[in-house]
């Protein structure tokens, strides 16, 4: 179909990203500190290469910084930064995508806890194709994670569903989400990742298209945590 805007499940994959991010909590006497993981990754489309993520965590700031390079030395890259006023209850998130052919994606929000404990997140996506859509998503917590649902709309005014559920138990963190788009096709999305307590870990991204085929992106890594210098 010429109208299908195929950059809604990436954008959702981004905008899910940071509203997760979001609900972390964020205490005012939390340890500055920044997590590396260092890792290698194969698909099944034939590719493999190397991971990289830096994570750093200060007041009131989350700041990530990952990279993954391929079989051919080419590299894409993914950096946020994630700012929280606790006393406010307001936050803001930038991001920005890479590809490896040079194409950037990005997008800008802001969120806010709410009275019940919900945190209600708005803003702009725009893909690597330069179509800007406005999002608007709600997450609620469980007793194990997290629920989202939301929205996508693109220039032509089409909207795009959202929902997603996080799960974490014994170490592993698992988010399954559904972007269903104008036309009524769905695409399915499921990441899970375990850290062990030696420090290691893997990553499992598995991508169900519309058309039933599966893509799947199997990372194993070794993470390890620093304290920040004192300022």
């Amino acid at each position: 179909m010429k109208n299908e805007d195929h950059s809604f499940p990436l954008l959702a994959a981004v905008i899910i990203a940071g509203v997760i991010v979001a609900c972390l909590p964020t205490t005012a006497h939390a340890k500055e500190k920044a997590r590396t993981r260092d890792g290698t990754f194969e698909n099944t489309n034939g590719n493999s290469g190397t991971v990289s993520e830096t994570t750093t965590r200060t007041k009131g700031e989350i700041t990530r910084d990952a990279t993954r390079t391929n079989q051919n030395s080419q590299t894409s890259s993914r950096s946020s930064d994630r700012k929280f006023d606790r006393a406010a209850g307001t936050g803001t998130v930038d991001t920005t995508t890479t590809l490896a052919n040079g194409q950037t994606a990005t997008r800008d929000g802001t969120f806010t806890k709410n009275a019940d404990g919900t945190v209600t997140s708005t803003g702009t996506a725009t893909g690597a194709n330069g179509k800007t859509s406005a999002y608007s998503a709600t997450t609620t917590k469980t007793a194990d994670g997290s629920t989202t649902t939301g929205t996508i709309t693109g220039e032509n005014g089409k909207t795009a569903t959202l929902n997603s559920t996080t799960t974490r138990a014994d170490g592993q963190s698992t988010r399954e989400t559904t972007v269903t788009s104008p036309n009524g096709k769905s695409t399915e999305r499921v990441v899970a990742t375990k850290l062990n307590s030696d420090g290691t870990g893997t990553r499992t991204v598995e991508v169900t298209k519309p058309d039933g085929t599966t893509e799947t992106r199997t990372e194993t890594f070794t993470a390890t945590t620093s304290a920040l210098p004192k300022k």
